[in-house]
């Protein structure tokens, strides 16, 4: 009986040595995992961001996103973005540059910019952004890149989804900078993608 613990013992034993190898294994493996993820992610942000630039440089566009259309994302993610907004000749006694966000069908925005909480214009579809405050633009030509965020919910419909991003250019800074859009007698121009949730 003495003789059959011992063979009991000794044998958990070698599966606890065993396993704790592995977790080891794993945790290194993992630990080198997520700085090579995270370098790949910083590498596509800063081509979209690069691409974004050659575009500008172009001369032919004043509003440009990193969101690339018909991009696919999984439900629950949380998607960085950049707002690059281009001062034209056309606005040259504007400075202020107000952003927010509308369905790609609509002419107007469904809800005022924020850089605080969820913008979400996509009406019963758990899909939110957060936009940057206004932007300050003096002279003709300069580019101001802004952060936003998208936010896709776990309970996502899969499906094709259009968004459409409004600037409005304003003479200074004022408490209601609030763009509506193509309405809006301060729109400057627009950004439209479609995202694909799978």
């Amino acid at each position: 009986m003495r003789k059959g613990a011992i063979s009991v013992s000794i044998g958990f034993l070698i599966i606890m040595v065993i396993s704790a190898l592995v977790m080891i294994f794993m945790m290194g493996w993992l630990s080198n995992l997520f700085p090579q993820l995270t370098q790949i992610s910083k590498y596509a942000t800063a081509q979209a961001q690069q691409q974004m630039m050659n575009e500008f440089a172009k001369g032919g566009e004043s509003v440009l996103a990193t969101i690339p259309t018909q991009q696919s994302f999984a439900p629950g993610s949380l998607v960085p973005f950049k707002i690059g907004i281009r001062k034209t000749a056309a606005v040259d006694d504007m400075k202020a540059f107000s952003v927010c966000m509308g369905n790609y069908e609509s002419i107007t925005c469904t809800a005022t910019p924020t850089d605080s909480g969820l913008v979400q214009p996509y009406n019963g579809k758990a899909i939110g952004f957060v936009l940057p405050p206004p932007q300050i633009i003096n002279n003709r030509g300069e580019i101001a890149l802004s952060d936003g965020k998208m936010q896709i919910d776990s309970t996502v419909t899969a499906g094709l989804y259009g968004f459409r991003i409004y600037v409005c250019a304003y003479p200074g800074v004022q408490t209601n900078m609030q763009c509506q859009g193509l309405s809006d007698p301060h729109y400057y121009g627009k950004y439209d993608f479609i995202i694909e949730v799978k």
